[in-house]
């Protein structure tokens, strides 16, 4: 089962941020067996004396193929422990759609009755079974420009914040959506400001800089940043964002196009202040 859940960029129309495309992550809905036999390298956890629990493990996928964060539902106290724990070294080859790099989401029922430990697709299930509380009402309606999208993704990340089943990453997610509907439809990049800002701090160790999704959030910020005057703070995530993404290209050529992009933006940002010279040298480095 495939459900595609976001599309590929946001753009905004405001004056300070014409022409700019800010990129709107995007994931994929995947429970079938082949997707889990796909998987490049995995480890299933050992068997557990006398227990025979059937644990769930929902878990979402890095664009890389790593996997970012996993929740398991079911079965005993140990077996909960160690059926994340084992798919937290699984690793998948990255999937592509439209030329653009996505997450995924999906599912393992790991069942520790037979020895080893055998791993299968769940039944199917609908989006909101697999994430709960981070759905994809908020990146469709900013998709599809709906007038109430900023409505949308604000209860959407008030949701989200109250629930006690949420995940660190699924707030960053969530605030970073609403910053980029704030931006679109509030026209307030100071409040833009403020969410991407949360959502950075929200992921603290659960991304890395070799990540593209923490190069997008750097580079949202910076976008927002520009908007309210903060050169300084702008160039500095504009920096971060493209050094993150350089790293990624190197594993990751899909990247290349989003490396290209934002080295664009962020040199037609110094010739606006009149650093040409900067702006040509680091035009230079994607060419």
């Amino acid at each position: 089962m495939y459900f595609l859940a976001a599309s590929l960029f946001l753009f905004q129309a405001g004056k300070p941020l014409e022409a700019q495309e800010l990129p709107l992550p995007r994931r994929l809905l995947i429970l079938t067996q082949a997707f889990l036999d796909s998987a490049q390298a995995k480890e299933n956890p050992i068997s557990l004396a006398g227990d025979k629990s059937r644990v769930l493990v929902l878990f979402r996928l890095a664009e890389s193929g790593r996997v970012l964060e996993s929740r398991a539902i079911g079965g005993s106290e140990q077996a909960r422990n160690a059926a994340p724990s084992a798919m937290a070294k699984w690793r998948f080859k990255p999937t592509l759609v439209a030329g653009r790099l996505v997450q995924i989401q999906s599912g393992a029922l790991f069942d520790f009755s037979s020895s080893p430990v055998r791993v299968q697709a769940p039944q199917p299930m609908r989006a909101d079974q697999i994430s709960p509380v981070l759905t994809t009402r908020c990146p469709l309606a900013v998709l599809a420009s709906a007038p109430d999208s900023l409505g949308i993704c604000r209860k959407e990340t008030q949701a989200v914040d109250s629930n006690r089943a949420h995940t660190s990453m699924e707030s960053a997610s969530a605030h970073d959506k609403l910053g980029l509907a704030t931006i679109q439809f509030g026209h307030d990049a100071r409040q833009a400001l403020a969410e991407f800002s949360q959502a950075i701090e929200l992921v603290g160790d659960g991304m890395s800089r070799s990540d593209g999704e923490w190069a997008e959030l750097h580079w949202h910020r910076a976008a927002a940043e520009q908007q309210v005057g903060q050169s300084l703070e702008a160039y500095r995530d504009f920096e971060l964002a493209e050094g993150s993404l350089a790293g990624a290209a190197k594993g990751l050529p899909a990247y290349r196009a989003l490396l290209s992009q934002i080295v664009k933006e962020h040199a037609s940002m110094l010739e606006e202040q009149g650093r040409r010279e900067e702006a040509e040298a680091l035009l230079a480095q994607i060419q």
